[in-house]
């Protein structure tokens, strides 16, 4: 009996006994937060991909409610949390009882299910809405109810039991699910509603995890783990997303332990790595998982099976969550306990054709694998990690009984709690992006609300990248395991031009540019180098001026360019003639930028690239991208004074005034300040070509003007800090007017030394001979003595 008790802290699954399906979802975003349930789902075995998105865990009514009113309320909710957190852990393992107040906490997004006293029910608008919220407050919390007479209050909750749920908040009003479907709108366009009614929904309750301190080094069904072959030091992967193609096959991606790489000391953050244990009898059954127990395993990225094709006789991954060869036994290496340890070694069987997984040793081939010798953005190679096919050795007949090899042996990883909350969180977003795209190829038009939401998870998918202002590499890297780059790109190549639609889309795409742009942010070849092969799409959105597309796009290139030297040297000359012809129709400091990152990468200055964006920007055509600066007394104006022109000289205006007058982001004044920025990337490195066409054939800046800004107190700091580098890098560091450090000559030809040289050359080399033959003389001395004294 004690057996089938429900306990506080349990994960269990909620079944609606009206729709027959399960209480779910899989969205993270706080605009996309409805509940949906399932319809006609199989009680023992639906097609669930992933368990966390069905998964709720009771928790106890949290007693010491915090107000709102006067306080922070982040505080205030962080406080609340930590509370609950302890009330949690002082009421682990007590028995749950009819008229129990109680909170559900969903696995997936890791918020409380919230009942709603403004917002109405989509599909019912007599009912509230049912949303998920982080914080828990009364409006989380429910008394369990029996729906029988059968069971009362103070009578405990048993497994499959049939429960309501009543809100604290609104007293009579019940969790209920609607009679219509959420409707093409939804994500969940085939699925129900959980709203809140004065009617009663029934719920079986099944439990999925019943929690034991013993546990935590155990492995536990639906939770996240990887595959290590300790032999071919190799994580077992695919890659793909959910709802999609599979992009790459089941193989091996080769990690060996480097001593003096210490990254590779510690497990793989990769998504592409993490699986997931379903039992053979089902996701709604759970526990912790047995040696040689049926099971089958999900890849986490797909969420897809993994199977053994019996044509081929290769591993695979399959969407059939019914076909019998995606179940497998795991088996102990050595043999402990019942029950799998964590970081324990195990072969797997695949139960069907009783044959083991094993590697081989030939190289996998990608399936989109490119020509090194391409000089293309699309052949750049992202990732450097060796890649081995993990499949079956046979050919010929198929054997019905296959030896385990002793080598084929995995090490069973487990994923810590903070990888699997933001792979949650970041797999969340990903449904919304999926349907835009759908909803726009098969000509759905885009409304406000809907726009609202897609640029508010948007917003909240670029925020999530930047923790304490720093860009998060292991959230960056999901934008690639997840696929989440190619699904913006892919929106951003919808046509919006001339369509009803337009305005929304630009909003979106607006934003879309700038979750790319934050995901490039840090220094990541691996993020660059993976979304530089849609650099061409890139550059030709540069002319739309539509919401500021084509500057949020430059404005991500840059980003994209900056000190990778690998794709710096992939843009040609015909890129940089783009990039000043549009500065040419458009004054924009962002396309300084893009300039600017092409002339120095890395601090290591590249000669042609600043020789020819100064002949092409400052030497050619009509020169109108540029601001010009000058002395009064060379324009006919006040002696001593520096004068600033946006006009090509037409008018002019004292650079004192211009910079009072402009605020720190104003965009005239941002472009000069950019502009005296590339001037300094062009003449970077002692280039004396662009040295010489700014400061003598041009006089874009002389000496006397760049020492009378720096000495004008009427100017804001940056800018005088501005012209100080710039006199420095211009009309100091010139020449031969170098640091000796920088430059050590070591080698000189002997003809070119004059007798003087010569002389004390020689007799400094002398001097070393002589040092060299008395410290050889010792050294034999030293080996002679030792000698005799072993004899």
């Amino acid at each position: 009996m004690s057996e089938d008790t429900l306990c506080v802290g349990d994960s269990v699954c909620l079944y609606a006994t009206e729709s027959y399906g399960f209480v779910m979802s899989t969205q993270s975003s706080s605009v996309h937060n409805e509940v949906a349930v399932g319809c006609r789902q199989d009680r023992v075995k639906p097609d669930i991909k992933d368990q966390h998105s069905h998964c709720l865990q009771w928790q106890p009514e949290n007693e010491g409610q915090i107000s709102l009113v006067n306080i922070n309320k982040q505080l205030a909710a962080d406080s609340e949390n930590d509370d609950n957190n302890l009330e949690q852990k002082r009421q682990q393992g007590k028995k749950v009882v009819y008229g129990q107040i109680i909170q559900l906490q969903h696995t997936f997004t890791q918020k409380y299910i919230h009942v709603s006293t403004t917002k109405t029910s989509s599909t019912e608008s007599n009912n509230m809405a049912v949303e998920l919220l982080e914080s828990n407050a009364k409006h989380c919390q429910f008394k369990i109810m029996p729906r029988y007479k059968v069971k009362a209050e103070g009578d405990v909750v048993q497994v499959d039991d049939q429960i309501v749920l009543e809100s604290m908040k609104s007293p009579g009003s019940f969790l209920h699910v609607s009679k219509a479907f959420l409707g093409p709108m939804s994500v969940y366009s085939k699925s129900f509603e959980l709203n809140l009614s004065v009617q009663q929904t029934g719920f079986t309750v099944y439990r999925k995890y019943k929690p034991h301190i013993e546990d935590d080094n155990k492995v536990r069904v639906g939770d996240i783990i990887r595959f290590y072959h300790k032999e071919m030091e190799a994580y077992l992967v695919a890659e793909g997303l959910f709802d999609d193609e599979l992009l790459e096959d089941v193989h091996l991606r080769m990690r060996p332990m480097d001593q003096n790489n210490p990254k590779t000391l510690f497990p793989s953050t990769s998504a592409v790595t993490y699986w997931q244990i379903e039992l053979q009898t089902g996701p709604i059954d759970g526990g912790v998982l047995k040696w040689e127990q049926q099971c089958r395993i999900i890849h986490m990225c797909s969420r897809k099976y993994l199977t053994v094709d019996k044509a081929l006789q290769k591993v695979t991954l399959t969407s059939d969550h019914m076909d019998p060869n995606t179940v497998f036994r795991i088996h102990p290496v050595i043999r402990e306990y019942d029950e799998v340890p964590l970081d324990s070694y195990c072969r797997i069987e695949h139960v069907v054709s009783k044959r083991w997984l094993h590697a081989l040793t030939v190289d996998y081939v990608r399936k989109f694998a490119q020509k090194e010798e391409d000089s293309s953005m699309g052949s750049l190679k992202w990732s450097t990690a060796t890649l081995k096919q993990h499949a079956k050795a046979y050919s010929g007949f198929i054997s019905t009984i296959e030896e385990k090899q002793y080598d084929d042996a995995f090490t069973i990883q487990g994923v810590s709690s903070d990888l699997v909350e933001i792979f949650d969180y970041m797999a969340g977003m990903v449904p919304f992006i999926q349907k835009l795209i759908r909803d726009k190829k098969d000509g759905v038009q885009l409304n406000a609300k809907m726009t609202h939401d897609a640029v508010v998870a948007l917003s909240e998918l670029k925020d999530f990248m930047i923790v304490d202002s720093l860009p998060n590499k292991n959230r960056q890297k999901l934008m690639r395991n997840l696929r989440i780059v190619e699904l913006l790109v892919y929106l951003l190549q919808i046509p919006f031009r001339g369509t009803p639609d337009q305005h929304h889309l630009t909003r979106i795409f607006v934003e879309a540019y700038d979750v790319l742009y934050t995901y490039l942010k840090g220094d990541s070849r691996k993020n660059e180098l993976y979304i530089a092969k849609y650099i061409d799409f890139f550059l030709s959105q540069f002319e739309y001026k539509e919401g500021m597309i084509g500057l949020n796009s430059a404005h991500m290139v840059m980003e994209l360019i900056k000190d990778n030297r690998k794709i710096v040297d992939r843009i040609t000359t015909e890129h940089i003639d783009k990039f000043v012809e549009l500065l040419r129709r458009d004054k924009n400091y962002r396309y300084l930028d893009l300039l600017k990152v092409l002339c120095v990468c890395d601090g290591v200055s590249i000669a042609d690239n600043q020789k020819y964006i100064t002949e092409v920007w400052l030497m050619k055509g009509n020169r109108n991208c540029v601001f010009y600066t000058d002395l009064g007394q060379k324009i006919g104006k006040e002696k001593g004074v520096v004068y600033v022109s946006t006009t090509t000289g037409r008018t002019w205006m004292e650079l004192s005034k211009f910079a009072q007058k402009s605020s720190s982001d104003d965009e005239l004044y941002l472009f000069l300040e950019h502009q005296l920025e590339l001037f300094g990337y062009l003449c970077n490195g002692q280039n004396d070509f662009s040295v010489k066409v700014i400061t003598q054939e041009l006089n874009y800046l002389t000496w006397d003007e760049a020492f009378t800004c720096l000495s004008d107190e009427r100017l804001p700091d940056e800018l005088r800090a501005q012209y100080c580098d710039l006199i420095i890098t211009m009309f100091v560091n010139v020449g031969d007017n170098h640091s000796v450090i920088d430059r050590v000559k070591l080698t000189y030809n002997y003809d070119e030394i004059d007798d003087i040289e010569r002389q004390s050359l020689e007799d400094s080399m002398g001097g070393l001979l002589d040092t060299m033959r008395t410290g050889t003389r010792k050294v034999n001395q030293f080996q002679a003595q030792a000698g005799v004294a072993e004899s």
